[in-house]
């Protein structure tokens, strides 16, 4: 992989269940790694969103390479350009340890 292909710093974060002051738990997101990527914008849907969210709701699928880590899994979200991608697929390129292909989805998810 060309370096100069991944010319865009993502932050990878996972969610925690942290305790808040009165004893409860609450969900928040912890960064993993700041690495950098290559960023393709694929293809975008619009669909019926639930009743809490109520009308229509954006779907834009999105194709993320970076070097590969590993660790990274389908519980984990993408930050870019001030939006959240949710990770739906990772892809070990050919089980060689040398990419990743992060298969994202900017869908709603409250999120979470």
């Amino acid at each position: 992989m060309r370096a100069g292909k991944l010319d865009r710093r993502i932050v990878i974060q996972r969610l925690l269940n942290a305790k808040n002051a009165s004893g409860g738990t609450v969900a928040t997101w912890a960064t993993v790694c700041t690495p950098w990527a290559g960023i393709n914008y694929q293809s975008g849907t619009e669909r019926s969103a639930t009743t809490r969210q109520g009308g229509e709701s954006a779907d834009a699928r999105t194709l993320i390479t970076m070097r590969y880590r590993a660790g990274i899994n389908e519980t984990m979200r993408v930050l870019y350009g001030g939006k959240a991608f949710n990770i739906r697929f990772v892809n070990d390129v050919l089980d060689q340890h040398k990419t990743l292909i992060l298969t994202c989805d900017t869908g709603a998810s409250e999120g979470l």
